[in-house]
């Protein structure tokens, strides 16, 4: 496995590749950088584009506070100082901005070929650069023995594991939520990574962490303070979390650097990440690429050549190909039968099933949206052995939430959320109840 030639570490802290666009879009309007930053704000907004690594779903008031405004202006710095690193922009000796040598490029890119192209414009910028996604795919393939690529973050609130949170009051309460969630982390790494590990000595050092920081008394009937029961179960889930990254997987860097890259590789095509996997409490990352001196089939695209000769391929299976249909048919109707077992209803909820579908396959996020609006047009022309209904239930922004954890899947023009399924009596073999 070949090093970085920057720090992964030096990455800018922004997720959304599409922050990239707003400020290619803002300097393509204005050079002034105030006049820049008051479009970048705007487009920000509008594109839903927030810190985290999900979307907003609500809109900040015209009126920015000074804090809200601090935020804007620190991420307008780090798009800006990355782009300068790729040579989209440069900074005049005035202070204005204006393209340099590959920005009109790149927003041409997704004005004529679109967003999954404007992305993979970036990430041969980025590796050039970094070589961040050699190091990190071979990490997933070398990190987990028993399921290469996979790598699990077993997270389970108290709640989870049934302990309500008003009755979660003393240090006592807390040392036996952590034991039993030390021993489910204990079966997890059993069934996910085909490891046996005792982790009573790595509990210990946590909970001493908590003492020592005084947010819980050592005394088994002493009471915390209520307000700091977000603080402390949240200590405890990072430290599982870095635990699992560090000592398990063997990654190097920190746990906000290995987010940034495995939510850009996502976003670029190159793995898969979600904290919303049917059945699972937590997250999974796996890889929907492959580095190699050359790929035997013709589902893999080339993307990226290294300097030692070996290259990078993005799983991308041809959708207009019957096979690949066909495959796609059938682990669609596999996953919607097992989802169907806890459903009362003939609908699921499509995301939960987009999930099911691209582990199975090994796809990128967007290519599930691609293979659907293909299957169902064949649907509606009736040239498909099974019956799909898709509906919308209430969207995101029909709801109270804040952010787009999950995104509804664009098909026919139109957003979905739920799917049924019909298959013709020859064609039972999904079912399997």
């Amino acid at each position: 496995m070949s090093e970085p030639y920057k720090s992964i570490e030096s990455v800018r802290k922004f997720y959304f590749l599409e922050y990239f666009l707003v400020l290619l879009k803002s300097i393509e309007k204005y050079h002034d950088r105030e006049k820049v930053f008051n479009q970048f704000k705007n487009l920000k907004q509008q594109y839903g584009l927030g810190e985290s690594k999900y979307k907003k779903l609500s809109v900040d008031s015209e009126i920015l506070t000074k804090v809200q405004l601090d935020r804007y202006r620190y991420t307008f710095k780090q798009v800006i100082d990355e782009s300068k690193e790729y040579k989209l922009i440069k900074e005049l000796k005035s202070g204005r901005l204006s393209f340099d040598e590959d920005g009109f490029k790149l927003l041409d890119i997704y004005k004529n070929e679109g967003i999954i192209h404007f992305n993979r414009f970036l990430f041969r910028k980025m590796e050039q650069m970094y070589s961040a996604f050699n190091y990190f795919i071979n990490l997933l393939y070398t990190a987990n023995k028993s399921n290469p690529g996979l790598l699990v973050f077993p997270i389970y609130s108290p709640r989870q594991l049934g302990f309500e949170k008003q009755e979660v009051k003393t240090t006592q309460n807390i040392v036996t939520y952590s034991k039993e969630l030390v021993q489910r982390l204990v079966k997890d790494i059993h069934e996910y990574l085909g490891i046996k590990k005792k982790l009573s000595t790595e509990n210990e050092i946590l909970l001493k962490r908590l003492y020592d920081s005084g947010i819980l008394l050592q005394k088994a009937d002493n009471k915390f303070d209520p307000n700091k029961y977000n603080v402390i179960t949240k200590r405890i889930r990072d430290f599982w979390m870095n635990y699992f990254l560090r000592e398990i997987y063997g990654y190097k860097y920190s746990m906000a650097s290995f987010d940034i890259w495995a939510y850009r590789g996502k976003q670029i095509g190159l793995n898969y990440v979600t904290e919303f996997y049917p059945s699972f409490n937590g997250r999974i990352i796996y890889p929907t690429a492959i580095i190699t001196d050359s790929a035997r089939s013709k589902d893999f695209i080339e993307v990226f050549k290294y300097t030692d000769g070996k290259k990078l391929y993005v799983h991308e299976p041809k959708i207009n190909n019957e096979k690949n249909q066909e495959k796609f048919i059938d682990n669609l109707v596999k996953a919607y039968f097992d989802l169907r077992k806890f459903s009362k209803s003939y609908f699921i909820n499509l995301m939960a099933l987009k999930e099911l579908v691209c582990y199975s396959m090994k796809i990128p996020n967007y290519l599930f949206d691609d293979f659907l609006g293909t299957v169902y047009k064949l649907h509606l022309s009736k040239n498909l052995r099974i019956k799909i209904s898709l509906e919308v239930d209430k969207l995101p922004t029909e709801t109270q939430a804040m952010y787009l954890k999950q995104e509804p899947v664009l098909i026919d023009g139109k957003f979905r959320n739920i799917i049924a399924i019909d298959v013709t009596k020859g064609e039972k073999k999904w079912i399997n109840y």
